[in-house]
């Protein structure tokens, strides 16, 4: 009898470490793989794209700043080289089914096809597998390689892309050079004389305001209410970087605060596409660096 209990104790033991195990190998396989319903994903906190539309190209990371999803490898790349920071922990949607991120490590990238890119001429697919690599590139075109294939080409054509997207941009109505019957929509003045200054932002329901100057920009976006807009948040902002003179996405810019260098309204919250562009330009003219989730008009107006 007391074999027969022995037996049986080691059954039920084997059976619990069983369970046990496939709870983990189950586990285990969600950490790799996750699936993320993209319904309400928001948008692109580099550049805005709505993150729905380009599900079947998304990219999740973090850095030293955050984590972040983005609508594109393009985007993983752009943030890299405007913080400074390596992208850590990165996830990719794959091209058959977007709605599955896995690690960067266990993906499989076709690189150039066909297939159009994501904020890029050269586009960038991912897949679980060789055999699913290889069955797109048969159709499509392209080269089959790594992660670190895939953010070398990303990294490497940004100075040449982004001119174009501010083009394209243009042309599409992202952003609007300011004409001359224009107002600043905080203080009434003409944006369109103070080009390196001026500053622009959508609301969410599509409505454009003009600004002088990122102050003017600022004050607004503390109370949108107070003058004119209908809700409470901002859907895309525009600001010049202080370094090139092109429109970028000003929710991802950096600002100098409380420099000693003024502008239309005096003191400013002074854009830069680049962190160290922004961190130089206050180690000679004074301030403090800022995301644009950080800046207030109270910030601003203090030396």
């Amino acid at each position: 009898m007391k074999t027969i209990f022995a037996k049986l104790s080691y059954l039920r033991c084997l059976f619990v470490i069983l369970v046990c195990f496939s709870f983990l190998v189950a586990y285990t396989g969600l950490q790799a793989a996750q699936e993320t319903k993209t319904e309400n994903l928001g948008s692109c906190p580099n550049c805005g794209m709505m993150l729905k539309k380009w599900a079947h190209t998304n990219h999740e990371f973090t850095n030293s700043e955050g984590h972040f999803r983005t609508c594109s490898l393009h985007c993983v790349a752009d943030m890299s080289k405007k913080s400074g920071d390596t992208p850590q922990n990165v996830r990719a949607a794959l091209q058959l089914h977007p709605e599955t991120m896995i690690p960067v490590e266990n993906a499989v990238y076709v690189i150039g096809s066909k297939a159009p890119g994501t904020m890029t001429m050269v586009s960038k697919r991912v897949f679980a597998s060789q055999a699913d690599a290889k069955n797109f590139q048969a159709e499509k075109g392209g080269k089959i390689g790594t992660f670190d294939d895939a953010f070398k080409v990303a990294t490497a054509e940004l100075p040449k892309i982004k001119p174009k997207l501010e083009k394209k941009r243009k042309m599409k109505g992202k952003f609007v050079v300011p004409s001359e019957e224009d107002r600043c929509g905080v203080c009434n003045m003409l944006p369109a004389k103070y080009p390196k200054n001026n500053a622009q932002l959508l609301t969410p329901d599509k409505k454009r305001f003009h600004f002088c100057s990122t102050q003017c920009m600022f004050e607004f976006v503390n109370d949108p209410r107070k003058y004119g807009a209908t809700g409470t948040g901002v859907g895309a902002a525009w600001v010049h970087d202080n370094t090139s003179g092109r429109f970028i996405f000003g929710k991802n810019a950096y600002y100098v605060v409380g420099s000693k260098v003024l502008g239309p309204m005096g003191y400013e919250a002074i854009p830069f596409d680049l962190k160290s562009d922004a961190m130089a330009f206050a180690k000679n003219n004074g301030g403090i660096v800022l995301k644009f989730q950080q800046v207030t008009p109270a910030k601003i107006r203090t030396p």
